[in-house]
């Protein structure tokens, strides 16, 4: 916009610029509207005003022509910044969004740790709510950055979309963390089943105490205790990390073994620190 076309319509402020306005009007022709050059409005005002108020005519002149060159230079850098900015951070930020999709695609394992439910639902409901929150701080922060004419349209546009989006990552979390269900969580931990491959087992054999493993939280610690009525006793048998199910430990009898009713019992250990245990005995005879 010239300068001419900029004061006609820009009185200024308290109406600074009308006596420059006037001066235009009565001018005509002489006056050159389609002039980007102060100095050309200059010397019409220097060359035809009278001497009685060229001077501040003048200084009328040198006040507006710099709040227009000032309006000139804040719409330029806005008008670059606005033009140039969405495209390429748009394109930069789809740029990362690809690269990160392929490298996970044709370099790790995406495609084939999405196929697991738990972890499909995990990565959408992060993203969705990445997302969300991305879009929530970038309203929050443009909003510093519009014209005020803008702010109430836009700002309007955008609730609208926070909105529905809110609503929509609420039913994923909600859904998400209501459908979560871990059996191991839930279920009490539980040594079921314990028993010995025989009953009876002479001095110098070798037995196995089994078991299973079930609920609570793994990994577990496994720990078998022995005691015996005729007052000897067995290696105890310590487990540590045993991933849960069912198990098979093996117990050694001494040749020298006195005959006797030997006990056992079975505790286990989850990683919450929950304890159960289940007894048993095993008769050890003459060889």
């Amino acid at each position: 916009m010239t300068f001419g076309a900029w004061l006609v319509g820009n009185a200024g402020e308290g109406g600074s610029n009308e006596r420059l306005r006037k001066f235009a009007a009565d001018r005509g022709s002489e006056w050159p509207y389609g002039s980007d050059a102060p100095v050309d409005y200059l010397k019409v005002i220097a060359t035809h005003a009278e001497p009685t108020e060229r001077k501040e005519l003048l200084d009328i002149a040198g006040k507006a022509l710099e709040q227009w060159e000032q309006g000139r230079a804040s719409a330029g850098s806005k008008g670059g910044w606005s033009v140039l900015s969405g495209p390429v951070l748009l394109a930069g930020f789809g740029i990362i969004i690809a690269a990160i999709l392929a490298w996970g695609i044709f370099q790790g394992k995406l495609l084939s740790d999405i196929a697991k439910p738990e972890l499909a639902r995990g990565l959408i409901t992060f993203l969705f709510a990445f997302s969300t929150i991305a879009i929530i701080i970038l309203v929050a922060i443009a909003t510093f950055w519009m014209d005020k004419e803008e702010v109430k349209e836009r700002f309007g546009s955008a609730k609208d979309l926070i909105t529905i989006l809110i609503g929509v990552l609420g039913t994923i979390l909600g859904f998400y963390f209501g459908a979560a269900d871990d059996p191991y969580t839930r279920s009490t931990l539980l040594a079921a089943n314990v028993t010995t491959s025989s009953p009876q087992v002479r001095a110098g054999d070798k037995a196995s105490v089994t078991g299973i493993v079930l609920g609570g939280v793994g990994p577990y610690d496994l720990n078998i205790a022995f005691t015996s009525s005729a007052g000897g006793g067995l290696t105890p048998i310590d487990v540590k990390g045993f991933a849960g199910g069912r198990f098979a430990q093996e117990v050694a009898i001494a040749s020298e073994f006195q005959p006797s009713l030997v006990g056992y019992r079975v505790t286990v250990r989850d990683a919450n620190g929950t304890l159960t245990s289940a007894d048993g005995t095993i008769s050890v005879v003459a060889r």
